[in-house]
């Protein structure tokens, strides 16, 4: 027998050494698995407690930057032109401190991704070790994983996902199922030209799909107030005007499971959206989708086109 462990992006083949005249296969969802494993909320506990340290270490950083240019700004005056440069200097190397920390954190392939990694790890060899029994058992040939496959069909019977969620929580008391309401905040869009500016068109397809997320069963916007408070905390102004890690900051604060975010624009007759969005319970990997609509188009027109886009992905995920 040859057996492989899932990968972090849990895509797998497992493949058992019997008489390929008897053929028998079988497939699985691994990210319903994970999300049904009982014991994956205190793993996200343990992120969610290291994730608040790193945020407070970027708040104290950021803090003496501003304090810094605060005295810079109120001293100016009084200052020789060495002293100012100096202080400069030391304003500019500290930002890029602050700019490599966040990299550091929430870059590409940063801490937090290893630490969510690393928490998955033994969860993932305890499925492997089930679908091997299971495998051995029962006498599979192969069996696939469903969850970002390419299979467009498969025969009833063969699902083997509620199998392996049942010998993977069989350790657990058994407790009464609960609601989880899913957290979501949507930023203001940036307007990118005076003339989106002057149409409100961040605002508008901000609203919009406020609104449509909001339909979705068990969702729940979080209140402006929250946010604002948060940013207020960070330093930040505009909601509209923060970068990819900050809104990580914001996010990470008010508890959000999705933030939505992103740009728009009206260039030579068309209307250009870069939507952005987080699910945090999936990582905190920013994915990104470009839509465009002709400029005499209502607005709703592109907001149904972003909204039929979320609700597939965030469904799918």
């Amino acid at each position: 027998m040859k057996k492989i462990y899932l990968s972090v992006a849990l895509i797998f083949l497992f493949f058992i050494s019997i008489s390929f005249s008897e053929e028998k296969i079988g497939y699985i969802d691994s990210q319903k698995i994970i999300d049904g494993y009982k014991a994956i909320s205190n793993l996200k506990e343990q992120l969610n407690k290291l994730v608040a340290e790193w945020e407070k270490e970027a708040q104290k950083k950021k803090l003496e930057i501003d304090t810094l240019k605060n005295e810079l700004k109120n001293q100016e005056l009084m200052l020789s032109e060495e002293t100012k440069r100096k202080k400069r200097k030391e304003i500019e190397q500290k930002e890029t401190e602050y700019r490599g920390f966040i990299k550091e954190i929430w870059g590409e392939d940063g801490k937090s991704k290893k630490k969510h990694e690393e928490l998955l790890k033994p969860v993932i060899e305890e499925i492997s070790n089930v679908l091997e029994k299971i495998g051995e058992d029962d006498g599979y040939t192969i069996i696939f994983d469903i969850s970002e496959g390419n299979i467009v069909f498969v025969k009833t019977g063969l699902d083997l996902t509620d199998r392996v969620l049942y010998e993977i929580n069989k350790e657990f008391a058994v407790v009464s199922p609960q609601i989880k309401e899913t957290k979501f905040y949507v930023f203001l869009f940036d307007e990118l030209s005076a003339k989106a500016e002057s149409k409100s068109l961040g605002r508008q397809i901000s609203a919009f799909l406020k609104t449509g997320l909001d339909k979705f069963t068990n969702f729940e916007f979080i209140e402006s107030k929250k946010v604002s408070e948060a940013m207020m905390s960070y330093g930040f102004i505009k909601e509209e005007e923060l970068d990819n890690n900050q809104v990580r900051l914001v996010a990470r604060r008010i508890e959000a499971s999705i933030v939505v975010f992103g740009k728009i624009d009206i260039s030579s007759g068309t209307v250009k959206l870069q939507l952005m969005w987080i699910n945090f319970e999936k990582g905190n990997e920013v994915i990104k989708k470009d839509f465009s609509i002709d400029e005499k188009e209502e607005i709703e027109k592109l907001a149904q086109d972003v909204m039929t886009y979320l609700g597939r992905e965030i469904k799918n995920q």
